[in-house]
C-alpha cells in the first residue's frame, strides 16, 4: 500500500484505539462511512449499481444521511420501496432469522448507522462489525421508522462484509478514473481490517518483517489475512475439516511477539498442544507449511512409535509426495514456557525429488538418513521434529492473483498428504 493510499485508509479508518470496545465502536462508524462515501462521491451509476444489487430500482437523485433518527416522515411515506439492511461480519442462526422476527414490542427509540433514499426508495442501514450481533430490539425499532403509512411491509435483508467485498470487486472492473479509484480504496479497507474473504498475499505484508518498528495496522492486517486464510483452509469446501472432521475442529493464530520474526495458525482439535498437528507459518521469504511435533507429550509417543512401528514410520516419510525437508532442532529452556531453538540438522525428502539426496536423503526407507534422524530424536534431551514445505515468496504472489483459491488449493494439497504421518502419531 502507497503513502498516498495509506493516507485514505486511514481516513476512513481513524486513529488507533487503546480500548477494543470503543475501537470496535469506531470501527463500526467508519465502515458505515466509508461505504456512504464510496456511494456519495463516486458517480451516481455507483450508488444505483449497489441499489440494484439490492434489488431496488431507483428513480431519481440517489441521498445520504449518517446516524440521524429519521429523514423525516414525509420522505419515508412517499416511498413504495423501503428497506431494511443489515450488515454483519458473518451469517448465523440468529441472523438469518432476525427478519422474520420484526414485528413485536419495543422498548424506546433508535439512531440508524446510515439512510439511503431518493424519490421512490428508503435504505434503512444497520452495520454491526466483529462479534457484535444484530439486536432484536434496535432491529425493530428501525422496522417501525419504516412502516408509517405503508400500503404493504418494508422488506429487510440481512447481508454480510464480505457480500459488499465481493459486489465492489466484481463492479471495479466496469469502472474508470475517479469511480475506480474511490472503490479500490473502499474494497482495500475492507480487506485492511479482516472484513472479506481471503484474497491472497501482497507485497505489504513481506515487507513488514524488514522493518525495525513493526507498524501496528499493517501487523493487524497479516493477522487478519491468516485468520480468513485459515478459514478457507478449514472450513472450504475441499478443506480440511470435509477430508477429516474428526480431527481438524478448529484453528488457532498465534500472537506476534517484538522478537518474532514470523506469524503462524495451527489446525486440530481444540487441545492443540496435546497432539501433532499441522501449522502454517508466514515469513518474509514465503509459507512454511509443516507437521510439527516438540512438546514433550507428542515427542514421547513419536519416540515409542518409533521402536515399536519403526519401518512403518519409515514408510510413510518415504511416501510423501511432495518434496519437503524434515528439519531437527534442540529445545533449550529460557524461563517457564520460552524456549530457543537451535537447528541440529536438516534432511531432504519427497518421492518427486528427482537428483541425488545424498547420505542423509529420506527417499528410501532403508537410507541411512532414518538412522540418522531417529538417534537425534533419542539422544536430544527435548528435540523438536518438523516435517516441511515451503512456498517461496514469488510462488505465494502467483497463486495469490484473483481471490486466492489456488493458494489455498496448494496448501491444501500439502496438507493432506502430510496427514498419514500426524495421524499416525497420534494413533
Amino acid at each position: 500500500m502507497t503513502d498516498f493510499h495509506h493516507n485514505i485508509f486511514y481516513y476512513y479508518r481513524g486513529p488507533q484505539q487503546a480500548k477494543q470496545g470503543l475501537y470496535n465502536q469506531q470501527l463500526e462508524n467508519n465502515t458505515t462511512k466509508a461505504l456512504v462515501n464510496t456511494l456519495k462521491h463516486c458517480s451516481p451509476i455507483v450508488a444505483l449499481k449497489f441499489l440494484e444489487w439490492l434489488k431496488i430500482t431507483a428513480i431519481g437523485k440517489v441521498y445520504f444521511e449518517l446516524q440521524k433518527p429519521t429523514i423525516g416522515t414525509e420522505k419515508i411515506c412517499r416511498a413504495p420501496q423501503r428497506l431494511l439492511l443489515g450488515l454483519i461480519d458473518k451469517p448465523g442462526k440468529k441472523m438469518d432469522s432476525i427478519c422474520a422476527e420484526l414485528e413485536g414490542p419495543i422498548n424506546g427509540d433508535s439512531l440508524p448507522d446510515a439512510w439511503l433514499y431518493g424519490e421512490n426508495f428508503v435504505v434503512l442501514i444497520e452495520s454491526k462489525v466483529g462479534t457484535a450481533p444484530l439486536e432484536l430490539d434496535q432491529m425493530r425499532c428501525h422496522f417501525r421508522k419504516l412502516e408509517k403509512d405503508a400500503s404493504q411491509p418494508p422488506k429487510c435483508q440481512v447481508q454480510t462484509w464480505v457480500d459488499v467485498h465481493q459486489f465492489f470487486v466484481m463492479l471495479v472492473s466496469e469502472l474508470k478514473d475517479k469511480n475506480k479509484w474511490l472503490v479500490e480504496q473502499f474494497i482495500q479497507y475492507l480487506e485492511w481490517n479482516g472484513m472479506t474473504e481471503f484474497t491472497g498475499f501482497e507485497e505489504g505484508m513481506f515487507e513488514f518483517f524488514i522493518h525495525d518498528e513493526k507498524d501496528a495496522d499493517t501487523k493487524r492486517w497479516i493477522r487478519d489475512t491468516i485468520r480468513l486464510f485459515a478459514e478457507k483452509i478449514l472450513y472450504g469446501k475441499k478443506g480440511l475439516q470435509a477430508f477429516d472432521e474428526s480431527f481438524y475442529k478448529s484453528y488457532h493464530v498465534g500472537n506476534y511477539g517484538s522478537k518474532d520474526d514470523h506469524f503462524w495458525v495451527a489446525f486440530g482439535p481444540e487441545k492443540l498442544r496435546k497432539v501433532c498437528h499441522q501449522t502454517i507459518a508466514f515469513y518474509d521469504y514465503g509459507l512454511d507449511v509443516f507437521v510439527n511435533v516438540e512438546l514433550s507429550p507428542v515427542i514421547k509417543r513419536l519416540r515409542a512409535k518409533l521402536r515399536d512401528e519403526k519401518q512403518k514410520f519409515r514408510a510413510i516419510i518415504s511416501e510423501l509426495p511432495e518434496p519437503f525437508k524434515i528439519q531437527v532442532e534442540e529445545r533449550k529452556q529460557k524461563q517457564p514456557r520460552f524456549y530457543d531453538y537451535y537447528v541440529i540438522a536438516t534432511l531432504d525428502g519427497g518421492v518427486h525429488k528427482d537428483y541425488h539426496l545424498g547420505p542423509y536423503g529420506l527417499k528410501e526407507p532403508q537410507s541411512s538418513g532414518f538412522d540418522y534422524l531417529e538417534r537425534l530424536l533419542e539422544q536430544i534431551q527435548f528435540p523438536s521434529l518438523s516435517v516441511k514445505k515451503n512456498i517461496h515468496r514469488k510462488e505465494v504472489f502467483e497463486l495469490s492473483k484473483g481471490n486466492g483459491n489456488e493458494l489455498v488449493d496448494k496448501v491444501v494439497r500439502i496438507m493432506k498428504a502430510f496427514h498419514p504421518l500426524v495421524e499416525f502419531i497420534n494413533g
